[in-house]
């Protein structure tokens, strides 16, 4: 369809808002004939007996005439039946079931979708251990020698406390500033040294607020001769470093908790010469209950300083 450009339609096809000739409205068209000449029919059959009878008035009444009269009249009465009947039907069969007048035709109902699957549910949070978890459970202890570094820092490794011994006399002592206070120490009688193999550090201590690295330290001489220290039990796992040496000697350092448990033991046996080792603590003990810690000169090669040393202790 091609309107032209002044609007006009050419009548070749329809136009584009026209509507095709309801199939109604053409049988209508055609059944409006065959119902005019079947009634001109039904009109002119009494017409032609009359004027049949009117032909031969002289001609008999007969049989023959009336049964071919009735057989007329009975092709005539069959064929209107047939055409009204036939213009019936397809008058039914051409209604469309249109909507009534002033509703428009909705649109079709979607098909039925599969239901969402219901969404799962979020997996639960973990809260991370913070606690070692290959040491889970009630009181515990467990004793680990690590090598000593070059260097040490207290700051880093106490973050609870932390001790150092030495350095500006024997009986000098630095301390964490704000610590917890969990490490005891009951003091006795000490020397001081310069031998270490770690330069140790803090930038949180107190009465010396700083130190960039010493290798000082305090010890005591001959076999027999011991330093005893203690930390305080909270509840919670707590991890102890200590750094001790022993000066041509043979040592031994025993860590126990009350209560029965088992003692944790290491030994360093006799030699010549100044040795220094890192042993690191981890344990467990409810409030009220200590940590002991002793580290005890077992036998000495007879010089004039041998004996067992005693330089930091760090607790986390």
């Amino acid at each position: 369809m091609s309107p032209h450009l002044d609007g006009a339609w050419d009548g070749r096809t329809p136009g584009r808002h026209s509507a095709p000739e309801s199939l109604r409205a053409r049988l209508a068209d055609l059944a409006g004939p065959l119902t005019a000449r079947v009634r001109t029919w039904s009109a002119r059959l009494p017409e032609a007996a009359r004027a049949g009878a009117a032909s031969a008035p002289d001609q008999p009444a007969t049989r023959v005439g009336a049964a071919r009269a009735r057989r007329r009249r009975r092709r005539v009465v069959l064929t209107t039946a047939a055409l009204t009947v036939t213009v019936v039907a397809l008058a039914y069969a051409a209604r469309s079931p249109e909507p009534p007048a002033g509703r428009r035709p909705g649109p079709p109902a979607a098909a039925p979708t599969a239901s969402a699957p219901a969404p799962t549910a979020a997996p639960p949070t973990v809260v991370p251990d913070t606690g070692n978890p290959a040491l889970p459970g009630g009181p515990l202890l467990d004793l680990d020698q690590e090598p000593v570094p070059p260097s040490v820092s207290l700051s880093l490794l106490g973050t609870r406390d932390w001790r150092h011994w030495g350095g500006t006399g024997a009986d000098s002592v630095q301390r964490k500033q704000r610590g917890t206070g969990e490490i005891e120490d009951p003091g006795g009688d000490r020397l001081e040294h310069n031998a270490g193999v770690a330069d140790l550090n803090w930038t949180d201590g107190t009465p010396t607020a700083r130190e960039e690295g010493t290798r000082a330290g305090v010890f005591q001489r001959g076999a027999g001769k011991t330093f005893t220290l203690a930390v305080a039990g909270s509840g919670d796992l707590r991890t102890v470093r200590l750094f001790v040496g022993a000066f041509s000697a043979g040592a031994r350092l025993d860590v126990s908790l009350p209560g029965g448990h088992d003692p944790a033991v290491r030994e360093v046996a006799l030699a010549r010469g100044d040795r220094f080792y890192q042993y690191v603590v981890h344990f467990r003990a409810p409030r009220g209950q200590r940590l002991l810690i002793t580290w005890r000169a077992l036998t000495v090669t007879g010089g004039q300083n041998d004996g067992v040393s005693l330089e930091a202790i760090t607790v986390s």
